[in-house]
């Protein structure tokens, strides 16, 4: 199945490159003009710039130079996207499924030099032919050196069969990874024995993935050295446990659970965006967390709210064992600074968080909400001595995205530049019909000398 690959055919394969027509003199002389400094940079350094691009842009940069010809055949990384080299017209066509896996055959087999990273792009067929297993199993064999990964099922806009994203891979052929992403695969049963003896298999990327929770607890369970784990988009989960002593950066994106269980001592960063999940059963141990992100789809009102998250993992409304943001040192939420219901809970993470040093906070764009009856009047919130002086510790940087000059925005922001004396930079991005009750607050008294503010205009 090996095909020669010296000159690509761009006409049946590859999409085509618009260039201006240009006289074969006109073309000399411009040569001459100007030297060709790329060409006589090392051969390792140019490599480097192969290795870097896409298998196709890498086949196409030999126009550039005879030296760029060979090049290819050495570089570390390697990129195949099917949806790059095949006509978009032809992705649901099994003729293009098997052209494209022959393709891939060959450049595999006339590579030299020894892969550090691999990425593959493919069709649902390819899978059913047996392709995506004969290139793992070849890389895998040949290079010795390889430790990145990234597989994805490519699915056309003409539809495909989803019965054929369910990869069926050699025992033990992901136990040399440190690195590993799949996305758009249905994983079964058959998929957990390439996971055995994963020790070394440090990130683990799960996107837009379909499978039941015996299958995502075995994989974890096989990987217990995992320091990054990303789970994003994926279905048919009920419950997320995870129990690891050297997990440290964990991110859920777009889920739907009933149950999520983290127990990591280690854990550092936290990236949460869109989940729906009762508030009650959303628990999170860690005794180390430095960076916590929580975001979430305005459209869908089931997902978990920033506030929400904040009152449940703190120790705010009930005591528990430990409060997970105490170490806290970078905050990026997405909060409501006009509703003092989602306020509130903030308040009490700047009282508890000495340590927080850099705050970013994005306001979404919201007709009505819900607000809360306050012991004393609201306007005085930001102005209460047992809030303002627990940022006169460490934080120096902080970001408001979507300030629209409302009364709670200006006194929030006021009262970081009035009383704040560590800040150091203030970014204040607005749309352009909120720029002068932005500037307003360059005119306030500055607690910090070193602190600057910037006011940045989003059309």
């Amino acid at each position: 199945r090996v095909i020669s690959v010296e000159n690509f055919d761009s006409k049946k394969m590859m999409r085509p490159i618009t260039r201006k027509k240009v006289c074969v003199n006109e073309r000399v002389n411009r040569n001459q003009e100007k030297p060709d400094f790329i060409s006589t940079l090392p051969d390792d350094v140019l490599s480097s710039i192969i290795s870097s691009l896409s298998i196709d842009e890498a086949a196409r940069s030999s126009i550039l130079s005879k030296r760029w010809t060979p090049l290819w055949k050495h570089a570390s990384h390697l990129d195949f996207d099917g949806t790059r080299m095949v006509k978009p017209s032809l992705h649901a066509t099994e003729k293009a499924s098997r052209e494209y896996g022959k393709l891939v055959d060959s450049i595999l087999h006339h590579h030299l030099g020894d892969l550090s990273s691999c990425r593959f792009i493919h069709f649902p067929s390819n899978l059913a032919f047996g392709d995506v297993t004969e290139w793992m199993d070849y890389v895998m064999e040949k290079n010795k050196s390889l430790t990145h990964l990234s597989l994805e099922c490519r699915s056309s806009s003409c539809g495909g069969n989803t019965q054929y994203m369910n990869p069926n891979f050699q025992s033990k052929i992901f136990s040399v990874l440190s690195s590993l992403e799949l996305t758009n695969y249905v994983l079964q049963s058959s998929v957990l024995s390439a996971f055995e003896s994963c020790e070394n298999l440090k990130i683990l990327k799960l996107k837009k993935t379909t499978m039941k929770n015996e299958i995502i607890d075995a994989i974890l369970k096989k990987c217990p050295g995992l320091e990054e784990f990303s789970l994003i988009d994926s279905m048919g989960l009920e419950t997320l446990k995870i129990k690891s002593p050297y997990l440290r950066f964990l991110e859920l994106k777009k889920l739907r659970f009933d149950q999520i269980e983290v127990y990591a001592e280690d854990l550092q960063v936290v990236i949460i965006d869109s989940i729906f999940c009762p508030t009650k059963f959303l628990k999170i141990y860690s005794q180390n967390l430095r960076n916590f992100s929580s975001s979430y789809d305005q459209k869908a009102h089931m997902s978990l709210k920033t506030h929400e998250i904040l009152e449940n993992c703190s120790d705010l409304l009930e005591p528990q064992t430990t409060n997970i943001f105490q170490f806290l040192m970078t905050l990026s939420i997405q909060l409501n600074m006009n509703n003092l219901r989602e306020v509130l809970p903030l308040s009490y993470i700047l009282r508890s968080c000495i340590h927080l040093k850099t705050l970013e906070i994005t306001i979404p764009i919201v007709e009505a909400f819900e607000d809360c009856e306050l012991p004393y009047p609201k306007s005085i919130f930001w102005e209460r001595q047992q809030i303002y002086n627990c940022i006169n510790h460490k934080l120096k940087f902080v970001t408001v995205r979507g300030f629209t000059g409302k009364v709670q925005e200006v006194k929030f922001l006021k009262h970081l530049i009035t009383r704040a004396c560590v800040m150091e930079k203030i970014n204040v991005i607005c749309d352009s019909r909120f720029v002068d009750e932005a500037n307003d607050l360059l005119s306030l008294p500055r607690a910090s000398h070193h602190l600057s503010i910037i006011v940045k205009s989003k059309t």
